[in-house]
This record gives C-alpha cells, structure tokens and sequence, in this order.
C-alpha cells in the first residue's frame, strides 16, 4: 500500500526531500522564500531555473517555445490529475493499486 510508504523508512528521508526542495528554492528565488518576497523580482519566471542541459531551447522561436511551456504545463497537471487518482484509490478501497 502506497500510502504507508514513510511508515517503514520513517521521517527522515521524508524530512530530506522538504529541506531539500527548500534549498533549490531559497536558492533560485535568492533567497526570497516569503509571500510577501517571493514575486518581488520582476524578471522571475515561475519554474524558468535556466536548466536546460540537452539544449532543446536553442534555435527555437519565441511562438515554438511558448508552445513547449504549454505542453509542459498540461503534461504536469495531467501528472497531478494521475496521482491524486492513485492517492485517492488507495484511502477509498484500502487496497494496493497494482
């Protein structure tokens, strides 16, 4: 059963990955991690970290890449959409999904 997954390893590796993720975004939005901060800076993209490793963005017009950051964001709530529905399946039946 996927949601009594931390039972066994407990919470430190689930700690690792909250302070970790804070990390990377104490560190992208310099340090600015408030509410009231965390959009101060008017050249912030939400999401844009500059990591683009394979070059896919280069040589791509601004309509090309426009179309990519859509796809990008359906294909991510699609993700989100599937997960809460495995989520949900396991709290709702009690039993494993696969």
């Amino acid at each position: 059963d996927s949601t009594l997954g931390p039972i066994p390893v407990g919470a430190s590796p689930m700690l690792q990955i909250i302070f970790g993720m804070g990390i990377l975004e104490w560190h992208t939005n310099k340090g600015n991690v408030t509410m009231e901060t965390m959009f101060s800076d008017p050249e912030r993209i939400p999401g844009n970290i500059g990591f683009d490793p394979l070059g896919f963005s280069k040589g791509k017009s601004e309509e090309q890449m426009l179309d990519f950051q859509m796809k990008e964001l359906r294909n991510g709530r699609l993700a989100m959409l599937a997960i809460g529905g495995m989520i949900h399946h396991n709290w709702i039946t009690g039993e494993p999904l696969f």
